[in-house]
C-alpha cells in the first residue's frame, strides 16, 4: 500500500488513472476533487452524489468537480457509473486503481488536469460560499508564494455533548487563525476544505511520503518549507460531520496524532530550523513540544500527588481544570465571531470543556506515541531523504496507464 512507502513506490506499481464518461475538457480555473473509498455503505451514498450534482450545475462555467474513486474494492464505482448514466451533465468522474491511498489518488489526478486552482474536500463534507470564493482569487493570483488557503471549518449534522465539545474546539481552533496573520501561515490547510494552486500543489504532492495519517499537515509543512504562504479564506463554509461518540473521536485524534508525529519526523530538520531563528512557526513548535510533555505528564503528577497528599491531588485537579477553561475563554475573547453558531451554549460548552478535553489528550496522544514506536518501518521511510523528483510524467488528460 501507498501508506507504507514513499511516492517514489507509485512509479514502479502498476496503476490506472481513467474517466468515467468525459474528462474536464473547459477552459475554469477551479477543479474541485473529492476522493472516495469505499463509501457505498455509509448510507447517504446518492444523497452524497446528489450534493456534488447539485454544486457541479450551480458552479457550471466557473469550476468543475471531480468525484474521484481511489480503488473502491465495494460498489461504489458501480453506483457513480449508474449516477453518471442518469445525470450526463453532472459532475466529473474518476477511476484510480488500484487503491493509492488518498494523496496517491489526489496526486495523479492533479497531473491529469491543467486547472489553475485545485480545491480539496471530503466525500461527506458541503462546501458552501463559492460566488465569494471566485471573487477572491485575485489575492491568490498578484502573490506567487501564496500556495492557496484555507475554508471555515464547521461541525455540522450533530448533537448532544462531544458534539458541542468538538463545536467549541473547532472554534478555537479558528480564533488561533489570528495568530498566524503575521506570517501568512496555518499548522495545517484541512483536506476536507481548502483551496491550492495546482502548480504548488504539484510541488508538495511529489514531495509528499503518501502516509493517510497526517496528509493535511504534511501537505502543509511541505509547503511551509518551501517557501509558501497561507490565507484564510472565511466566506467559504466547509460544514465537516465529526464524530458523534466520545470513542471514535479518539480514535480519530489518535489517527491525527500520528500524523503529527510522522510529520514532525520527516520534516524535522525544517522545524528544527524555524526553532533556531524564533520563527512563528519555531515558536508554535516549541509550544506543542511542552504542550504535549505536559499532557503526558499528567498521570504521573496525579499519581505521585495522591500518593504524597491528597491536598496536592485536588490542587492539581484544580489547577489543571482552570488551565484549560482559561484556554477556552482565552479563544473566545479573541475571535467571539467564531462561535457565534453556538453561542446560545457557549458557557456550558466552555465548562464541561475541560472534562472532555484533558482525558481525549492524554488517551489520543498516549496512543499515537505507542503506536509510533511500534512502527519501526514507517519510522525509518520517514527518516529517509525526502522525495525531490516528480514520480509520475506525462499523465495523459483523458487515461493514464501506468506499466
Amino acid at each position: 500500500m501507498l501508506n507504507e512507502h514513499t511516492m517514489q513506490t507509485l512509479s514502479k506499481r502498476n496503476f490506472k488513472l481513467s474517466w468515467v464518461g468525459d474528462a474536464p475538457q473547459t477552459e475554469n480555473q477551479i477543479v474541485m476533487l473529492v476522493p472516495q473509498f469505499n463509501e457505498s455503505s455509509n448510507g447517504h451514498f446518492k444523497a452524497r452524489l446528489e450534493f456534488f450534482d447539485r454544486i457541479a450545475k450551480e458552479t457550471k462555467g466557473m469550476m468543475d468537480v471531480v468525484v474521484i474513486d481511489d480503488g473502491s474494492n465495494d460498489d461504489s464505482l458501480d453506483l457513480i457509473k449508474s449516477f453518471k448514466k442518469d445525470h450526463p451533465d453532472s459532475f466529473y468522474a474518476a477511476s484510480v486503481t488500484p487503491n493509492l491511498d488518498k494523496v496517491g489518488a489526489l496526486y495523479v489526478t492533479v497531473l491529469a488536469l491543467d486547472h489553475e486552482f485545485v480545491i480539496l474536500s471530503d466525500f461527506d463534507t458541503d462546501l458552501k460560499g463559492f460566488d465569494l470564493l471566485f471573487d477572491s482569487l485575485g489575492q491568490l493570483k498578484e502573490s506567487d508564494d501564496i500556495m492557496g488557503g484555507y475554508f471555515r471549518m464547521l461541525p455540522h449534522s450533530g448533537r448532544g455533548n462531544v458534539f458541542l465539545f468538538q463545536q467549541l474546539e473547532y472554534s478555537m481552533s479558528r480564533s488561533c487563525y489570528q495568530l498566524y496573520k503575521k506570517d501568512n501561515s496555518v499548522p495545517v490547510m484541512p483536506g476536507a476544505g481548502c483551496l491550492y494552486k495546482r502548480s504548488h500543489l504539484v510541488d508538495i504532492y511529489k514531495r509528499h511520503s503518501g502516509f493517510r495519517s497526517g496528509e493535511d499537515r504534511e501537505s502543509t509543512s511541505i509547503g511551509l518549507r518551501l517557501g509558501y504562504k497561507t490565507i484564510y479564506m472565511s466566506t467559504v463554509l466547509a460544514l465537516t460531520r465529526p464524530p458523534q461518540s466520545y470513542q471514535t473521536l479518539i480514535k480519530q485524534r489518535i489517527r491525527w496524532n500520528s500524523g503529527y508525529l510522522e510529520t514532525v519526523l520527516k520534516e524535522r530538520q525544517f522545524y528544527v530550523d524555524e526553532i533556531l531563528k524564533l520563527s512563528a512557526i519555531g515558536i508554535r513548535s516549541v509550544a506543542d513540544i511542552i504542550r504535549v510533555s505536559c499532557t503526558l505528564l499528567v498521570p504521573v503528577i496525579l499519581l505521585v500527588f495522591s500518593l504524597i497528599s491528597w491536598k496536592l491531588l485536588a490542587i492539581s485537579f484544580v489547577a489543571s481544570y482552570t488551565l484549560c477553561l482559561f484556554w477556552a475563554v482565552n479563544a473566545i475573547v479573541i475571535s467571539p465571531h467564531e462561535s457565534l453558531e453556538f453561542k446560545n451554549k457557549r458557557l456550558g460548552s466552555i465548562l464541561m470543556y475541560p472534562f472532555y478535553k484533558i482525558p481525549l489528550e492524554i488517551i489520543s496522544w498516549t496512543g499515537a506515541i505507542s503506536a509510533f514506536i511500534k512502527n519501526k518501518q514507517r519510522r525509518r521511510h520517514l527518516a529517509g531523504s525526502y522525495m525531490t523528483t516528480a514520480t509520475v510524467q506525462n499523465v495523459a488528460p483523458r487515461e493514464f496507464v501506468h506499466p
